[in-house]
């Protein structure tokens, strides 16, 4: 019996005293953005973390800034549109719209999803992965009339006709722009 006890103080005396040591490192601790402060010193670098996260720049759904890969992939994909910029707004009413929005601005591909009839709410790569497969159905140029552009976007989008308010913006290559819209 006094053996095994013997056994026991000896591996709780090493596990105190391994755990009393813990790190022997006594140089300055390090805050998240790597710079050094002092020993006991707290920092919060809470503000400067989502400094994009409201931006609806190309802001992705988690708050951080699309990559360049993104970037270049989404100009990529937009080179093989007709369109340069596009924007619908269907309001369906009570608190129901379907929004979305690609555009270029300064070189930069920001794009948004704002969908009030299943909840969803996009922006960056994730909308415009959302968008850019429906913009492909689309061939609405300016001779398209207003009833064939209306029917072809709620066709590509899945959306139904019921809506209250319909309203398309789009901008082509040279700079002409093409609206169409409609009340009920």
């Amino acid at each position: 019996m006094r053996k095994s006890a013997s056994i026991a103080g000896s591996v709780l005396a090493t596990a105190l005293l391994l755990g009393a040591c813990g790190s022997n490192d006594t140089s300055t601790d390090k805050d998240t953005t790597g710079t050094t402060a002092e020993p006991g010193t707290v920092t919060d670098d809470s503000a400067d973390t989502n400094t994009n996260a409201n931006s609806s720049d190309s802001t992705s759904t988690n708050g951080s800034m699309d990559s360049d890969s993104d970037q270049d992939y989404m100009k990529e994909k937009m080179d093989k549109l007709t369109y340069d910029e596009f924007e619908l707004e269907v309001d369906y009413g009570k608190d129901k719209e379907y929004e979305i929005e690609i555009e270029q601005d300064n070189g930069k591909v920001e794009a948004t999803v704002e969908d009030e009839l299943s909840n969803t709410d996009l922006k960056g790569r994730a909308a415009f992965d959302e968008i850019y497969p429906n913009l492909e159905k689309l061939d609405i140029t300016e001779t398209t009339s207003k009833e064939q552009a209306i029917q072809q976007t709620l066709d590509a989008f899945g959306l139904k006709d019921d809506y209250m308010k319909f309203g398309i913006e789009i901008t082509m290559p040279d700079g002409q722009k093409i609206e169409f819209e409609d009340k009920k």
